[in-house]
């Protein structure tokens, strides 16, 4: 159901992720041709994956229950998922090289580059979270459901630690998506979020 194999990462919303407005800064010809062969590497680098998983749900107040055992404590999320009958949990990356190819500026002082490398992968992950979400409310659709917006852990009161049972409950590590201790996740540009759907 979900295809995120290509990617394309627009190249106005790179600028915007830069702090530049493409209507109103204006950039010397260097610095533009410095940031297209960055976006152009970029484009290279990134291998967009992603995982989903799906089950009913039942709501108990602030409580979440999963079909499999899986649950959530949230006020938040119960909010999120009123009068909702599943959920999908959905998890992307764009992989290590992009990072990889960042860090190895950075060691040799091309600020600029890895600066431009990074803001290509955040949106480049972002595009790639709204084009799963997008074939998921197409295939919902279908049969006359909704959904409701994606909501991540780390936000309100679905605490950041939440992601490590998130994860292993979308089963990420097929996609090579782990935590370290900080419940960061690794590849660094990548993405969690659940989606409610209701009828």
């Amino acid at each position: 159901m979900i295809n995120v194999s290509v990617i394309d990462i627009p190249y106005n919303k790179l600028l915007a992720r830069l702090g530049y407005s493409h209507n109103k800064t204006k950039l010397d010809i260097k610095t533009i041709n410095l940031i297209k062969e960055n976006l152009s590497l970029a484009q290279k680098l990134i291998r967009p994956k992603s995982a989903i998983a799906v089950e009913s749900i039942a709501l108990y107040g602030s409580l979440i229950l999963f079909e499999n055992g899986y649950k959530i404590k949230s006020n938040n999320i119960a909010t999120l998922l009123k009068n909702c009958f599943k959920a999908y949990g959905i998890v992307v990356t764009i992989g290590t090289a992009l990072e990889k190819k960042r860090d190895d500026c950075l060691k040799k002082k091309e600020i600029f580059n890895a600066l431009v490398l990074d803001a290509a992968g955040s949106v480049a992950a972002e595009e790639t979270i709204t084009l799963a979400a997008m074939q998921i409310k197409a295939y919902e659709e279908e049969n006359n459901n909704i959904l409701t917006r994606r909501y991540s852990p780390g936000y309100g009161d679905w605490q950041l630690e939440a992601n490590k049972q998130f994860l292993n409950w979308i089963g990420t590590t097929r996609i090579g998506v782990t935590l370290n201790k900080f419940y960061h996740m690794k590849p660094e540009k990548s993405v969690s979020a659940l989606i409610g759907v209701k009828s």
